[in-house]
């Protein structure tokens, strides 16, 4: 095998999901001639395990072994750690021939935790196909190594490289992505798919690259998506879905193109996506549209209820109409067929301890489906992959800093990142008894053989963990001995 990634989803509810980027990566190197193996779930194994899969593809001719740092804040210790300080040197000692890499979303914090440390040989920041396939190219082809600077005392590869020194190669308008037989998916396995990158928006808390994109860049042809799921059915069975883009319905004709797609399928398609609601709200029919499509779920990225606080990050409708029309989606329009989450975040000024606590009691008065808060980021390390406005510009939306046991944090005229953690917490414990399943963990039990249509209505408290915990088990078990059984 030339290329290993080692990849898995942390996550607080124990959910198993496949994450996109890694499988993305070695469809795009197969393309161009690498072999490849993606190793998942990582998380849920232990050490021995964990060292037996990985070891059993890497001969020598493997060069490069990569992985994903990708997991849910707050679940990332134990887990950087033991690949860190356990994993990768015991592979580095077996394997000295091997060049081991990192990327995904949390890499630069992995590149804090560890600077100076060298614990990787490089490290990726930003959507590594053109990147990672320059690696490869350089250490397999002898062609130039992309230009590396030192970040905290690391070698680091940039997505904005290949955009200045090579050309660019990967178009994801032309991609043509399948699942390999490698991978191993389950019969019926819910599968993360990607159908466009980057957001018509520029909300001042976001860090995601390609925001302020127009409609139609970075997306795919809807040809090769139909192509993707027609095989994943006839191949896996599967009919449920991830999508991952930033915002599935930021074009009304993407929607449209997509629904008239679906309802040609012989099968019924299931799907969560994140929505903007007040582009819902703007086009007529368009969740009728969403909905016939086969959206079991959205996420709705609200934010705030309040009008200084919305319009302050960019999104004065939630301010000004999300409190009226969201219950009027859900229970008239939606009939509570389709659920949603509702994505709030804690700590944009001015909003007040008072003004959450009101949030939360109107979302439990109206039946909402679920609801999410969130902290809110703002970051003084400029040397990340990706900065927001707030970043940026921390001072002038009002925002200063203070140091908490030596990490620096942001602190408002009303609220302190501390008041809003204990916020958090409480808000979460409040709203518990009162929320259903929702979004990824919806689609997620798709995998496990539940009826998403009957678990949509399912409040969380009232699930069967037991069982749930069970299947996952089969589904792990299932796993490692399919990679087993895998010709290295």
């Amino acid at each position: 095998m030339d290329v290993v990634l080692l990849t898995s989803i942390l996550s607080n509810t124990n959910r198993l999901y496949r994450p996109w980027g890694p499988y993305q990566l070695a469809w795009y190197l197969r393309e161009h001639g690498y072999q490849v193996q993606v190793l998942d779930f990582l998380h849920k194994y232990e050490k021995s395990k964990i060292l037996a899969m990985v070891s059993k593809f890497i001969g020598p001719e493997t060069k490069i072994v990569g992985w994903n740092c990708m997991f849910m804040p707050g679940d990332e210790k134990w887990w950087i750690k033991l690949i860190c300080e356990e994993i990768i040197p015991v592979l580095r000692r077996r394997f000295p021939h091997v060049n081991f890499v990192t990327g995904g979303a949390a890499v630069h914090q992995v590149n804090r935790l560890y600077r100076n440390r060298r614990v990787f040989d490089y490290l990726f920041y930003g959507h590594a196909e053109d990147t990672l396939l320059a690696f490869c190219e350089h250490v397999y082809r002898g062609k130039s190594l992309p230009d590396t600077e030192i970040v905290l005392g690391n070698k680091v590869i940039r997505e904005t490289v290949p955009l200045l020194q090579l050309r660019k190669r990967f178009q994801i308008e032309e991609c043509a992505h399948v699942w390999h037989e490698r991978d191993c998916i389950a019969p019926g396995e819910s599968l993360p798919i990607e159908m466009a990158r980057g957001c018509i928006f520029k909300c001042k808390f976001c860090r995601y690259p390609y925001i302020g994109k127009s409609k139609n860049d970075f997306g795919r042809r809807i040809e090769f998506v139909r192509d993707e799921i027609i095989q994943n059915h006839e191949r896996f069975g599967t009919r449920n879905y991830y999508m991952l883009e930033d915002t599935f319905n930021d074009s009304n004709d993407k929607v449209n193109a997509f629904a008239e797609m679906s309802q040609q399928l012989s099968f019924r398609l299931g799907f969560a996506a994140y929505l903007r609601p007040d582009l819902i709200w703007s086009f007529s029919g368009q969740a009728e549209k969403l909905r016939d499509a086969g959206l079991v779920s959205g996420f709705l990225g609200v934010e705030s209820l309040g009008e200084q606080s919305s319009r302050l990050i960019g999104k004065a409708w939630s301010g000004q109409h999300a409190r009226a029309w969201l219950p009027k989606l859900y229970h008239d329009i939606w009939q509570g067929q389709v659920t949603f989450r509702t994505s709030l975040i804690i700590g944009i000024p001015p909003d007040t301890r008072e003004d959450l606590y009101d949030t939360h009691k109107w979302a439990v008065d109206n039946g909402m489906p679920n609801w999410k808060w969130h902290v809110l980021n703002v970051n003084r390390d400029h040397q990340s992959g990706w900065i927001s406005e707030f970043d940026k510009n921390a001072d002038s939306y009002g925002f200063d800093w203070y140091t908490e046991y030596g990490k620096t944090r942001w602190k408002t005229s009303v609220m302190t990142w501390r008041d809003a953690k204990n916020l958090q917490a409480e808000l979460e414990t409040l709203g518990k008894p009162h929320q259903m399943q929702d979004c990824w963990g919806l689609i997620e039990r798709g995998t496990f053989g539940y009826d998403l249509a009957e678990d949509k209505h399912l409040l969380i408290v009232k699930m069967d963990r037991k069982d749930a915990a069970t299947r996952r088990g089969q589904f792990l078990d299932q796993y490692y001995e399919r990679v087993m059984a895998l010709p290295a």
